[in-house]
């Protein structure tokens, strides 16, 4: 929702309306399909793709997906923000399928924190009331037992280094 918002903010109706439906259409909906469909075929053993050797191959094909629509994104020269945003978004998931193989780093508080730093450059209170969440977000995750602290803190570690990036280079 924060990308549709994001673009919407910085372009023109048709273009906010055409990159969202890249956005939307060349990434969240083929992995949630995939994903739907991992999880019915046993692939993945939940919707989180909790297990740390499962997440391997969610990695490939979502960092792949992100990647093609990262240089659509950059071949078509759209707004900078959004070119450094898919960007960071982009190493945020390849260095999180590299620390994978060492700790299970939770997704879900990564791409918050991120998002957060992303809300925070357009509306300082929406980001601080974002990013408030987090800890109630981590919270979940242990109590659902997807996560242990270290990985909550792994994640939140990714996000707010590549969110300060997002920050210096835009």
């Amino acid at each position: 929702m924060f990308v549709v918002f994001l673009l919407f903010h910085i372009e023109s109706t048709r273009q906010a309306t055409y990159l969202s439906l890249l956005i939307i259409g060349g990434i969240f909906v083929p992995i949630g399909i995939s994903t739907l469909l991992g999880v019915r075929r046993g692939t993945y053993t939940n919707l989180d793709v909790s297990d740390q050797g499962q997440r391997q191959k969610w990695f490939i094909a979502t960092t792949l997906l992100l990647a093609i629509v990262t240089a659509v994104i950059w071949l078509t020269d759209q707004h900078r923000v959004l070119q450094v945003a898919v960007t960071c978004a982009l190493m945020l998931l390849v260095v999180a399928q590299v620390v994978n193989t060492r700790v299970k780093a939770s997704m879900h508080l990564a791409f918050h924190v991120f998002l957060g730093f992303l809300i925070l450059h357009f509306n300082v209170v929406a980001g601080i009331i974002f990013l408030l969440f987090a800890p109630l977000l981590a919270w979940s995750r242990v109590y659902l037992k997807r996560h242990v602290w270290k990985e909550i803190v792994v994640g939140v570690i990714l996000g707010t280094f590549f969110g300060t990036a997002f920050w210096l280079i835009s």
